[in-house]
């Protein structure tokens, strides 16, 4: 029988903007739940001393602003694309920052649970599965968004372009397949009040499930 402190790790996976932090921090507003952002951490661990040192090891001085921090954006040109240049130094950047970034989520997530006083932790990564931190998850949600909505969210939210965007997702699993691999599926191509309701109910099925 689960321990009646069951606190559920719930990752949330999608396509590039598919809503999936709205959708988390909406119903964190009305339920105790705690939401970790993988790109948050990601942003974070780019910081630290010994990963950035590796990284200009790895990509040299190009990719850092003129306070010697990295450029998300210069990185970002080096490593997303569909070339065997960017693929090959994507693997690079990920083999250097994933396991980092595992360590952080994995360190937040038992700090949660020592407190106790949570009843769920979203985990919102646009790589989970890719990185493998799905292995982190008692479960997994994918949220369905039209891809007209996701091109305008990135167009408004990042000013991206729809080439952008496709240069984004090719370094992610196809959104058919993390489908396949999640437990569940939101349909967020209505209200967010609407899409916020459908992960509630997960939520509770879960708590159901381990009760």
């Amino acid at each position: 029988m689960a321990s009646p402190h069951f606190l559920p790790v719930i990752g949330l996976v999608g396509g590039v903007g598919s809503g999936k932090s709205s959708i988390a921090n909406h119903l964190s507003s009305r339920r105790s739940i705690v939401v970790l952002d993988g790109d948050a951490v990601g942003h974070r661990v780019l910081e630290e001393v010994g990963i950035k040192d590796q990284i200009r090891q790895v990509f040299g001085d190009l990719v850092l602003n003129h306070c010697g921090e990295i450029d998300r954006s210069r990185l970002g040109s080096r490593v997303f694309g569909d070339s065997p240049q960017q693929q090959q130094a994507r693997k690079e950047l990920e083999t250097l920052v994933h396991p980092r970034i595992r360590a952080v989520l994995s360190e937040q997530i038992d700090r949660v649970r020592q407190l106790g006083t949570d009843e769920a932790i979203f985990l919102d990564a646009a790589v989970l599965f890719e990185a493998g931190w799905n292995e982190l998850c008692d479960s997994i949600v994918f949220v369905d968004t039209p891809l007209s909505t996701r091109r305008q969210r990135v167009a408004d939210s990042r000013g991206w372009s729809e080439e952008t965007l496709s240069k984004r997702e090719s370094s992610q699993w196809p959104l058919e397949r993390k489908r396949q691999h999640a437990n569940w599926t939101i349909d967020n191509s209505n209200s967010l009040d609407d899409a916020a309701g459908q992960l509630e109910q997960i939520l509770n099925a879960i708590h159901k499930q381990d009760s």
